[in-house]
């Protein structure tokens, strides 16, 4: 599914594998979708279900001229939330250059929202993101984080490494920053995992160690917006 492989799927390893989501970021069939359960639903570090396990799934279309759309849902548990589940929907279109069509870019808009919510912490934000060699570099911005009117930028860094036969090392770096930041946390910090990913019997498996550098001060270690070390295991079928 496209927008969780190149959103919070990447960012977090939440879902399908990071190997899974760096080799084509649309696939050839029209319609695909992705069912997943994890530990902990984590979004650049933060937990979204307090620590607790969280059942996920989405749907993509994509078009052979690079335009797609889709949806993701997963549950959710924190304070700030009226809601028990959270869909984002997306849309954006993917190309390829190069002889080879060996680099490839896409440009996506996603609206994050909480059914049952009112327009408190709904939000639409953009991305743009690249892949070359394993590598994927993705830039985002919203000028409305949370609805609270205020700008946060995310960049982030991913690198995949097949080191045996269906066997991946997957490594992740994220920076938030700007207002937003500062109105969850009144600092900027960077969210990192590293992990080992694998597919058996069309099951994509992956367990990681995940962190942050929030300072001690910002660090919860329980409930709502945990954010401290932890190891993340998530099982997924693509369909």
């Amino acid at each position: 599914m496209y927008k969780k492989l190149n959103n919070k799927r990447i960012a977090q390893l939440t879902g399908l594998t990071l190997a899974a989501a760096l080799i084509a970021p649309i696939a050839q069939a029209e319609v695909s979708g992705e069912v997943s359960v994890t530990n902990d639903y984590r979004f650049r570090g933060v937990s979204q279900t307090a620590g607790d396990f969280a059942l996920q799934a989405g749907i993509d279309y994509s078009t052979e001229s690079g335009f797609f759309f889709g949806a993701w849902g997963s549950n959710v548990d924190d304070e700030s939330y009226d809601s028990d589940i959270e869909i984002d929907i997306y849309a954006g279109y993917w190309g390829a250059l190069g002889e080879d069509e060996e680099f490839e870019y896409d440009v996506t808009l996603t609206y994050y929202t909480y059914p049952g919510q009112d327009e408190s912490s709904k939000y639409l934000e953009a991305n743009v993101g690249f892949y070359y060699a394993g590598f994927h570099f993705a830039q985002w911005y919203t000028n409305d984080y949370a609805n609270a009117d205020v700008s946060l930028h995310y960049s982030e860094l991913n690198y995949s490494f097949e080191f045996a036969d269906n066997w991946s090392i997957d490594a992740h770096a994220g920076y938030s920053y700007g207002d937003g930041a500062d109105l969850d946390w009144g600092e900027d910090y960077i969210d990192y995992s590293i992990g080992i990913s694998t597919e058996l019997g069309g099951v994509g498996l992956s367990l990681a160690w995940l962190d942050t550098n929030l300072s001690d001060d910002n660090i919860i270690k329980d409930g709502p917006w945990q954010n401290d070390g932890t190891v993340l295991a998530t099982a997924s079928y693509a369909f």
